[in-house]
């Protein structure tokens, strides 16, 4: 009998809590999908044009979003190209094999737009 009282609770609360329509639904995962997509874009320009440097991780932590399973996260960066230093917060799906490299301290290579090192692709 207990288990059919949680449940009715659990349905209840469920209640509580706006839920988006289909279409609005579908608005925010295809925003999702052009800003992914988008974000490809820089990166591959980055890729073929930036500067090598480095980026030393000060802090992340996770969006809640995923991309192919791979957990987008918030990184809190020290970037240093050609000498100069910059602190920068980068967004970008971390691949699931360099999320324990990721912590706080941990200095990883990058490429940088040559005028704006907050645009950057993180190599590794």
């Amino acid at each position: 009998m207990g288990m059919f009282k949680d449940m009715r609770d659990l349905h209840k609360a469920s209640k509580q809590f706006e839920r988006p329509t289909m279409g609005e639904a579908l608005k925010q995962s295809n925003e999702a999908v052009q800003a992914y997509q988008a974000g490809m874009e820089r990166n591959a320009a980055v890729g073929e044009n930036g500067v090598m440097g480095t980026a030393t991780v000060k802090g992340l932590r996770a969006t809640g979003r995923t991309f192919n399973e791979w957990p987008e996260m918030d990184l809190e960066l020290t970037v240093d190209v050609n000498g100069f230093t910059s602190d920068v917060t980068h967004t970008e799906p971390i691949s699931p094999a360099l999320l324990p490299r990721m912590v706080p301290g941990a200095t990883i290579a990058i490429k940088a737009d040559p005028q704006d090192h907050s645009r950057l692709v993180l190599i590794g």
